[in-house]
């Protein structure tokens, strides 16, 4: 069933505690170096969000793969074909689910095809039955070349096959084109796409692949049946105007079959009908069909969005102004300074230190109440925090002195309530990190990046954009792209943005304030940055906040924290920004507040 299918897929640097804490973008893109970490050579070609569309065999023009890299990291591929020899019926299609991306590959290893139903009135889920088909793999050599590998059922038999990319899709484009506001960041006409797989979920097992181009016009692929129980698909395109999109020539195929029997000259391309879709919305829509051949009929339907591809955000509406976003308190925590949050289903968690350099701190904010968790393994300040597979990380800093010096990450399993070491992390110091598509990116003082992939327990550095030293910087994960926000080395406004589907950098919207040692977090699709301080031109420790709308061209003054501080920390939770602890002293690490400040925005 087609919902059932695609749901499942769904240096170490020491500091004294007493000492201070110090150590050109052109507007363009600028391809990210991947730096070799013992794991394969800087050049190898990495999979991601980039390869989402579809692949064929321009010498078997009538059959090809559909591909979406999906948010969560996995993938899904949607194969249209022919049946096998002897097999009933003229179309068939197959479903890869729960892809693996690792290295320069993607691995599917199960394929599924659905067979059981009807078209239309006698459409019925109950009878839609998921064959067990083999498995798939797709190993990349470029972002538009892939070789496929497939194990089938007998009459399918396995092979392997070069195919070349057929749809390159609207943002999500590996050279990195994109619609952009003038400083750089997204804007709002590129945070519309409807790409990806819609159905209806009273119907499960159709529906519907939708694939924006970059150049106005979508394809539209609808995996059905015939009215005589037989897989079906059709294919068309038109012109997207607005939210409504129109195809007056959608087509069926016939007249091949799988594989050795596969003849490019023996396919027809048969007229079927016409397609009408209004998007209503981000996750909905409105679909109108007319079919000219015996048996289709016509109707509508009410189509839900069932993915979306990574890279490819949708908002139904922009962030409104600022004003009325105001500051109250909440309950104290220990007088921490220089440590890490992180957010994990909606629980706030606050590490390390100065103040408490082996604490870990969970904060539930409907109870407004702090409780203590196992200590950390290694006592730690200046770290990186972040949540990913059902576990808590804590990455680098100062040990100083205390625990172990050696482990630059470890685990805390949120299940078992243990930590464990996890090697293959590497130091960093004074920045921050963030997920995305499945992966942690942990800044470091240099602007670099590390890449990890908790899955495949690897790990690859993305060098810095340029030489703007990100000391005490914060790294965000926005609009499907990682953010690397101010820093110091002196301190500085700019903005660097790494996009993942390009693999590439670019400059973003400078602050209104340089700063380092701040709190940032994003707040549905706004970001917040507050505090920090100056030490490299003057001393003192920053009062003001600043607010990023999702598509708007700059930062907004947003309202000033109640008590200034740096070394602070901040997260998100429940639609607010909350601001923990921090120090008062420009450039000493002492004298944490203990104080918790929560920021309501409007909607």
């Amino acid at each position: 069933m087609f919902r059932i299918v695609l749901l499942a897929m769904a240096l170490a640097l020491a500091a004294s505690p007493a000492a201070a804490c110090s150590l050109p973008h052109d507007g363009q893109p600028h391809p990210a170096k991947l730096l070799d970490t013992g794991r394969a050579p800087a050049d190898d070609y990495q999979a991601g969000p980039g390869l989402s569309g579809a692949w064929y065999d321009a010498a078997r023009s009538g059959e090809g793969i559909i591909l979406q890299v999906l948010p969560t990291g996995r993938a899904l591929a949607i194969w249209f074909t022919y049946p096998a020899a002897g097999e009933p019926g003229e179309q068939a299609w197959l479903i890869a689910q729960d892809g693996i991306i690792e290295g320069d590959s993607i691995r599917f290893s199960q394929v599924l095809r659905p067979i059981g139903g009807r078209f239309g009135a006698a459409f019925d889920p109950a009878q839609v039955q998921l064959q067990n088909w083999g498995t798939l793999e797709m190993r990349f050599t470029s972002c538009n070349a892939v070789s496929v590998s497939w194990a089938g059922p007998a009459s399918y038999g396995s092979g392997s096959r070069g195919l070349t990319r057929l749809s390159t899709l609207d943002e999500v484009d590996c050279g990195g084109t994109r619609k952009l506001t003038s400083s750089g960041a997204r804007a709002a006409a590129g945070l519309r796409s409807r790409s990806g797989a819609w159905y209806v979920p009273e119907r499960s097992g159709e529906g519907w692949i939708v694939e924006e181009l970059g150049d106005g016009r979508s394809l539209v692929y609808w995996f059905t049946f015939d009215p005589q129980g037989n897989q079906a698909w059709t294919i068309g395109s038109g012109v997207r105007e607005g939210n409504r999109l129109r195809i007056d020539d959608n087509r069926i195929t016939r007249g091949t079959r799988f594989g050795s029997g596969f003849v490019a000259a023996d396919v027809q391309l048969l007229p079927w009908g016409s397609l009408e879709i209004d998007f209503a919305q981000c996750a909905s829509g409105n679909l109108r069909y007319t079919s000219t051949r015996d048996g289709y009929g016509n109707g509508s339907r009410q189509p839900a969005r069932l993915t979306r591809l990574a890279g490819a955000p949708c908002l139904d509406a922009l962030p409104g102004a600022i004003a009325g976003a105001s500051w109250s308190e909440r309950a104290p925590t220990l007088r921490q300074s220089e440590h890490a949050v992180t957010v994990n289903a909606g629980t706030l968690y606050a590490l390390g230190g100065f103040g408490g350099q082996r604490a870990m701190l969970r904060y539930d904010r409907a109870a407004n109440a702090w409780s203590t968790l196992p200590n950390l393994p290694a006592g730690r300040d200046h770290l990186a925090a972040f949540a990913l597979d059902g576990g808590i990380y804590m990455v680098g800093g100062a040990a100083n002195g205390s625990g172990d010096q050696g482990t630059a990450g470890f685990r805390f399993d949120l299940g078992s309530q243990t930590w464990e070491p996890r090697a293959e992390l590497q130091w960093m110091y004074g920045s921050h990190a963030a997920t995305l598509h499945g992966r942690a990116y942990i800044g470091d003082i240099d602007g670099s990046l590390q890449q990890y992939d908790p899955r495949a327990r690897q790990v690859q550095r993305i060098a810095a954009p340029d030489f703007t030293a990100r000391d005490h910087s914060q790294v965000l994960a926005f609009l499907d792209e990682i953010w690397m926000i101010a820093g110091r080395g002196p301190e500085t406004r700019s903005v660097a943005i790494y996009d993942p589907v390009a693999q590439r950098w670019r400059a973003g919207p400078a602050l209104s304030a340089a700063r380092g040692g701040f709190a940032a977090a994003v707040v549905g699709d706004r970001m917040v940055v507050g505090g920090g301080e100056i030490i490299f031109n003057g001393a003192y420790v920053e009062r003001s906040v600043e607010i990023y709308n999702a598509g708007a061209d700059g930062w907004l003054a947003g309202p000033e924290l109640p008590v200034p501080v740096h070394g602070v920390a901040g997260g998100a939770v429940d639609g607010r920004f909350l601001l923990v602890s921090g120090s008062t002293q420009a450039g000493l690490t002492s004298g944490g507040t203990g104080r918790v400040f929560e920021l309501t925005l409007p909607p």
